[in-house]
């Protein structure tokens, strides 16, 4: 990583520090693997992160037959074929079902939260479990926000809820009165969230309303809205709407395409675009690579190196007011 000059970390990746604002982490079991996923992290290359949690919601999918799945794959087979086409074995309702199955059971819940919360370069958002109500849902976001962890992560495409559902608001209101940031999953998914039907939970656009009676709730748009593995890119159009029109509104850049990332720097408003990765689920992709390729691709097009540096921790340190480590 960078020196106490700020030298580049390498001349691949032309900044002094690089502040990863959304990964995951596996499932930790114990003190040793949560040391052993951190200096993964650092190995990469990052001076900090946002580390996300994945909401409890594995029964919510039993609520989908593989009839639906199949009708849904059916009625969008020819869209699949046109821009998928490479992946399209990756994409029939089988595998699309067992992906969705998979992913809710990988990631990590934070169990183990206190371990990594006492860090200042490394932040915790609190997986919200959109299954919650009322009183049952503020207490337990005050209670995640009492326990250590830096702000929230809303998921609405695993509980099959659109991003302006009471729950969602609810969330955005809390995190308006204590102040933390929120960072809310905008796109597809992986699995059967990749079919339309069940992409659509993930429109960013459905969040005006809320955002505009909590105009104070800081909040990240992932993906800058355009997660998909059939049409990358799908909702990037709303997310840059909202950043517009909301001063608190930002985005991050998880696993884009490094030329959507270079669009999403090119077009949201100065100082709100971030860096992120979405390890280790980054398409196979070796992370530190990754993170060379889209550097590589910004410097190419001719971005300031001043942008450069806000993209990499700037904003993502205003936003979630941790400090990168270089």
């Amino acid at each position: 990583m960078g020196d106490a000059w700020g030298r580049p970390l390498r001349a691949d990746v032309p900044v002094s520090c690089v502040l990863d604002a959304h990964v995951h982490s596996p499932i930790l079991n114990s003190p040793a693997e949560v040391n052993e996923y951190l200096r993964e992290l650092i190995s990469i290359g990052l001076g900090g992160a946002v580390i996300l949690g994945i909401p409890p919601s594995r029964d919510l999918l039993r609520g989908v037959t593989m009839d639906d799945v199949t009708r849904e794959y059916e009625r969008n087979r020819d869209i699949i074929q046109r821009l998928a086409a490479a992946i399209s074995n990756e994409l029939t309702p089988e595998s699309l079902y067992l992906t969705a199955e998979r992913f809710l059971d990988s990631f990590c819940q934070f169990k183990r939260h206190s371990e990594i919360s006492a860090l200042s370069n490394f932040e915790l958002l609190y997986p919200v479990n959109l299954s919650l109500e009322g009183e049952e849902l503020r207490k337990a976001l005050d209670g995640a926000l009492d326990r250590g962890f830096g702000g929230f992560k809303v998921i609405s495409t695993f509980f099959f809820k659109r991003l302006d559902d009471p729950a969602v608001e609810a969330v955005l209101e809390v995190a308006e009165e204590r102040d933390v940031p929120v960072t809310v999953h905008a796109g597809c998914d992986p699995g059967i969230w990749e079919l339309p039907r069940f992409c659509k939970y993930g429109d960013p656009s459905r969040l005006d309303g809320p955002l505009g009676r909590h105009r104070g709730a800081r909040v990240v748009i992932a993906h800058a809205g355009g997660y998909s593995a059939i049409a990358p890119g799908v909702f990037m159009e709303e997310a840059l709407e909202l950043a517009r029109k909301y001063r608190e509104v930002h985005a991050d850049t998880a696993a884009l395409p490094p030329e959507l990332v270079e669009m999403a720097l090119r077009d949201f408003p100065p100082g709100k675009v971030m860096y992120g990765s979405d390890y280790p689920a980054v398409a196979g992709e070796d992370p530190r690579r990754y993170l060379e390729e889209v550097f590589l691709t910004l410097e190419s097009a001719g971005h300031p190196a001043s942008e450069l540096e806000d993209f990499s921790h700037g904003s993502a340190e205003r936003v979630f007011s941790i400090e990168c480590s270089g």
